[in-house]
């Protein structure tokens, strides 16, 4: 089968491997999409960690169809299924007390080889059936709303608060949509690119602004003439980080959902003076509590509520990963959001 073989910085090769085959508690999945993630574009960028061994298969958002199954196993062949990329241990101190998203000894990725190949193997504890009328191509956004959804409910925001989005990427037009529907608002929206910004307006955002045309810390003051009550990052970068703080008001709080690919400057006396506070939200449920957020999604798209073409921009050929897939993302005139590969 094909797989797309990533064997360092920039370096992404599709080519011929050997198909997996399941072992007990596991299933073989014929991959119908993966999105590429914003985690996969910084490996692509800046490599795997310091111990990989490369070559590796990335990609984590996987919807399909189960082909083959091991022993030990309640999925049935023919099957469609999302997966959750994450494995917990389930005997650290984290997943002893419910906090599965943050296991100590967590499996970052676990389906192998990845998801940018025509089938991949899972554990079937990993592994959510789909309800009718959605597709397992169509599943396969399911796993950035559902981080933008629990950054929402980790956040303190309630009824009636004012919220800033700093990022309207995949996971930050989830951050939107959600914190909409917990009745926050005014709703802001930070983003460069004029695509996003018009889901973003679909999605409920009271207010988007460019920021390459306005001071997005600026404009959110005299609007409110306070600054927000809870503020996303859903980029990743410096001065995002620090918009986002300076965009809440006194006895605010940022939620940090971007993935940073190293150390970020902030001035400590900002959080001080005015009683901000900072935390970060990571992934979603895992474990035993897996499909709770996932279900909320699958809900929004059997509805129709959740329209996937409003998220994902483009579906290529696995062929296609690098050229049509990670250069095009990386492209900063690109106006591409979501792109599905689909082998």
């Amino acid at each position: 089968m094909k797989a797309a073989q990533f064997y360092g910085v920039e370096d992404m090769i599709v080519e011929d491997v050997d198909e997996p085959s399941p072992d007990s508690g596991e299933i073989l999945v014929d991959v119908a999409a993966c999105g590429i993630c914003g985690s996969d574009l910084h490996f692509y960028e800046h490599g795997v960690h310091e111990n990989a061994e490369y070559p590796v298969t990335l990609g984590h958002e996987v919807g399909g169809t189960v082909v083959e199954t091991g022993s030990d196993i309640d999925i049935e062949v023919g099957t469609d299924v999302v997966l959750s990329p994450h494995t917990p241990c389930m005997e650290c101190w984290c997943c002893e007390e419910g906090l599965y998203n943050l296991c100590r000894n967590l499996n970052a990725t676990s389906a192998r080889p990845g998801g940018y190949a025509e089938k991949v193997v899972e554990r079937a504890a990993n592994a959510i059936p789909l309800p009718d009328g959605v597709s397992p191509e169509d599943a396969a956004i399911a796993q950035p709303v559902a981080v933008g959804l629990h950054a929402v409910r980790q956040s303190p925001l309630g009824i009636g608060d004012s919220a800033a989005v700093i990022g309207a990427g995949p996971i930050g037009l989830g951050a939107v949509r959600f914190a909409k529907s917990a009745g926050a608002g005014p709703v802001y929206v930070s983003e460069p690119q004029a695509s996003r910004r018009s889901v973003a307006a679909d999605f409920g955002a009271d207010i988007v602004i460019d920021p390459s045309e306005e001071d997005p810390v600026e404009r959110i003051h005299d609007e409110t003439g306070t600054g927000v009550d809870v503020a996303f990052e859903a980029v990743g970068h410096e001065t995002t980080f620090n918009q986002a703080i300076e965009t809440t008001k006194a006895n605010g709080h940022t939620m940090v959902i971007g993935v940073f690919g190293g150390a970020a400057d902030i001035s400590p006396q900002s959080l001080v003076r005015h009683q901000r506070s900072v935390s970060g939200s990571t992934s979603h449920q895992l474990g035993p509590e897996v499909t709770k957020e996932y279900n909320v999604v699958f809900r929004q798209l059997e509805s129709g509520e959740l329209d996937t073409d409003q998220y994902v921009t483009s579906r290529i050929s696995l062929d296609d990963v690098v050229e049509k897939g990670f250069e095009t993302l990386l492209d900063e005139d690109s106006e591409e959001r979501k792109i599905l590969v689909c082998p």
